[in-house]
């Protein structure tokens, strides 16, 4: 029973005023006057730490340095867009050009003009049947055989001696 008696574990005593603090307390709020604009600056330039604020400074220049990026980075894009815009309307007006200018090509060399300048400037005309030969081949498909002849050395000059004879002989 002893255990429970004995109150060691806690010690109530610390969160008890000491009467010197109860007096002087009491007499602080006798007559005393707040100086309210006083108590605020004090509050508010108490309260701030320097390592807080630079924190919160450069949070804050991060953040004005992203939102300004994206902005920045909007505004390239958009300008990108029209100069596509733009490229892509240039494109269209040309390509249209350039299928006109084909289509007077096509007119101005179409077979019907080459005709036209043959016949009325270079007085050609078309071909007709009196125009056309027939050629045709009476003897018809021959076949020769390469006769297997192995002349060696002597005999082909003595063929080469026979043919210059021959040929002075002729005179």
């Amino acid at each position: 029973m002893a255990y429970y008696d004995d109150n060691s574990a806690y010690d109530l005593s610390l969160f008890e005023e000491s009467e010197e603090l109860q007096h002087e307390h009491a007499r602080s709020h006798e007559n005393k006057l707040y100086d309210i604009n006083k108590e605020r600056r004090l509050r508010r330039f108490a309260n701030i730490n320097p390592l807080e604020a630079a924190a919160a400074a450069a949070v804050s220049v991060v953040a004005i340095i992203s939102v300004a990026t994206i902005i920045h980075g909007q505004a390239q894009l958009t300008e990108l867009n029209h100069q596509i815009t733009s490229a892509q309307s240039t494109l269209g007006e040309l390509s249209s050009t350039y299928t006109q200018v084909q289509m007077s090509v096509e007119n101005k060399l179409g077979p019907a003009v080459i005709e036209e300048y043959a016949k009325n400037t270079l007085g050609m005309q078309k071909t007709d049947n009196s125009q056309k030969e027939f050629i045709s081949f009476s003897e018809g498909d021959k076949a020769v055989v390469a006769a297997d002849s192995e002349a060696g050395v002597f005999e082909k000059l003595a063929a080469a001696f026979r043919e210059v004879w021959s040929s002075d002989s002729d005179y």
